[in-house]
């Protein structure tokens, strides 16, 4: 693949010469051909967390007229792949084929999520239970195939001089976050029936879904090369315990104790987007306009730091930007109390500015703790211990999510209470999301400063049996915590709309019960989503 007229136009990747500085020029180049597919795969895996998410949940309720319980299906199944992360790593990194461990799984996630798209389009009036099964396999494809594009990143990061480790990750994630940014804005403008006459057919978005890794990614997959690993394939029974003895170094636990605190006390108000649509009379457009402008803003975020924090101490990186991201949830009572209309300042203005700010301040502390992760990864496990920690990462968020939602119960938040003009409950809400936020900085201590920093920290390589365990087991309860109420709420809602209730189309109530499912599924979604 890589000679032509008889000329060597990319030098093999040889490990035993890159072990002794002999890198490829082509290596750090994210556009080189040998690499090409890394930064597209990124692109793609954007788009397809946003296109379709708008787009089903109006086919759902206004094209199927589908019940509470078919829509909660719906966002079950394309949340429940992201917990199949670790599974994904194990399988690549215990069964390479044909002597590969990361490109024929690759391509495979990707051929899947393709022709599910393609069976979709092709499909005149694709049913309820038709979407969700082909939905729930592409998203279980596009998943398998992020961890394997995770993985070869943090393969060649390996190689990447201290000062410059995690460059090339980070322009994988701003291209990652770019296409979450189109992905976002064309799911909400091609499938806009409330606001135009003119959109899009469900068959054509599914197509439009399939077309980006159809025509872009997968044409140029013939050309990735893979890093050989010096490392023989490790059985399943070997990988855990491989996986065990990294989760019990202080290098590991310790500052993975402050990310999955910090994650879990990082609070959002549940009753905020039933208060812009039923208090503020926001409509869809408007709500999708705000969703558009936060993910341009993370994608911005993203950007701020690589070019201008890429050196700082993470502590302080941490630091300001939840100080800041706190200080900006209090700011929500401003838009409670009407005070920007006193400023001039209309309400929807207000409220994007407000969370497009949010959202910059996350991105700006993403990349940190995923640059950290690139050096807790032991050679022939990148994979899995990748996967490991970013899931880990992730489920703290799905447990915020619940605390945020049983927090609703403190103060009246109904939507009751909101469209008789009670605000009391949501400014209260928002103020002590606010407050909890900083709380976990008490133990900003735990994590390194800064790459120099992490190195020192892993030289302790003595083993702690409890804080390997406690961390193991952390993850397991979290994650069975986590796919235990996805299932839970499938078989409650099946329970309760099953005795004939009818569906979201139906009833006088039918717009307001539509406009509460999708603000719902949206709300859901993102625990898992917005994660690495």
């Amino acid at each position: 693949l890589f000679e032509y007229f008889g000329a060597v136009v990319y030098q093999p990747l040889n490990p035993y010469e890159m072990k002794r500085g002999k890198i490829p020029r082509w290596m750090y180049d994210m556009w080189s051909l040998p690499n090409l597919a890394i930064p597209l795969s990124y692109f793609c895996i954007g788009v397809a967390l946003q296109l379709l998410r708008t787009p089903l949940i109006v086919y759902f309720i206004e094209d199927l007229s589908a019940s509470p319980a078919d829509v909660n299906v719906l966002f079950t199944v394309m949340a429940v792949p992201w917990c199949f992360k670790v599974l994904y790593g194990f399988l690549s990194d215990c069964i390479p084929i044909g002597g590969l461990r990361r490109k024929p799984y690759f391509m495979f996630g990707w051929v899947v999520y393709v022709g599910c798209n393609l069976i979709l389009a092709v499909t005149p009036y694709p049913s309820i239970r038709m979407c969700i099964f082909l939905v729930f396999l592409q998203t279980a494809g596009y998943m398998l195939a992020d961890v394997m594009t995770d993985a070869l990143i943090v393969e060649r990061s390996q190689y990447e001089p201290l000062e410059q480790r995690g460059t090339m990750q980070s322009m994988g994630y701003i291209i990652r976050f770019f296409g979450s940014t189109v992905g976002a804005t064309i799911g909400a403008l091609v499938y806009n029936k409330d606001s135009w006459d003119v959109y899009l057919p469900i068959n054509l978005i599914f197509f439009l879904n399939a077309a980006f890794p159809l025509f872009f990614l997968l044409p140029v997959v013939p050309f990735l090369m893979e890093i050989e690993t010096e490392c023989e394939a490790r059985d399943f029974m070997t990988q855990c315990r491989d996986l065990f003895h990294t989760a019990q170094l202080r290098a590991v636990w310790q500052p993975m104790t402050f990310v999955y605190v910090y994650n879990a006390l990082q609070l959002t108000n549940a009753a905020w987007m039933n208060f812009l649509v039923e208090g503020l009379g926001f409509t869809a457009w408007m709500i999708g306009l705000v969703s558009i402008a936060g993910s341009i803003m993370s994608w911005l975020g993203i950007m701020t730091y690589k070019n201008f924090f890429f050196g700082s101490n993470w502590r302080t990186v941490y630091f300001w930007c939840t100080t800041l991201a706190s200080a900006i949830a209090i700011a929500q009572t401003l838009l409670v109390f009407g005070i920007n209309r006193r400023w001039g300042i209309s309400d929807i203005w207000f409220s994007m500015g407000d969370d497009v700010l949010v959202e910059f301040v996350i991105a700006v502390q993403f990349l940190p703790m995923c640059i950290m992760y690139l050096g807790l990864c032991p050679e022939g496990s990148e994979g899995t211990t990748y996967a490991m920690l970013t899931t880990f990462s992730n489920l703290a968020g799905t447990i915020a999510f619940d605390i945020s939602t049983a927090l609703t119960e403190v103060w009246d938040v109904s939507s009751e209470a909101i469209e008789n003009g009670n605000y009391d409950g949501v400014w209260k809400l928002s103020v002590l999301c606010g407050i909890m936020g900083p709380i976990p900085l008490l133990l900003l201590g735990l994590i390194p400063k800064n790459k120099e920093d992490q190195v020192e920290l892993q030289k302790d390589t003595k083993r702690h049996l409890w804080g390997g365990i406690i961390f193991i087991a952390v993850t397991i309860l979290s994650l069975f915590i986590t796919f235990a109420e996805s299932i839970w709420e499938v078989w409650y809602e099946d329970g309760e709309h099953s005795d004939g209730e009818a569906s979201y189309a139906d009833g006088a109530n039918g717009d307001d019960v539509g406009d509460n499912a999708r603000r719902l599924v949206s709300r859901r979604l993102k625990r898992l989503m917005t994660g690495h």
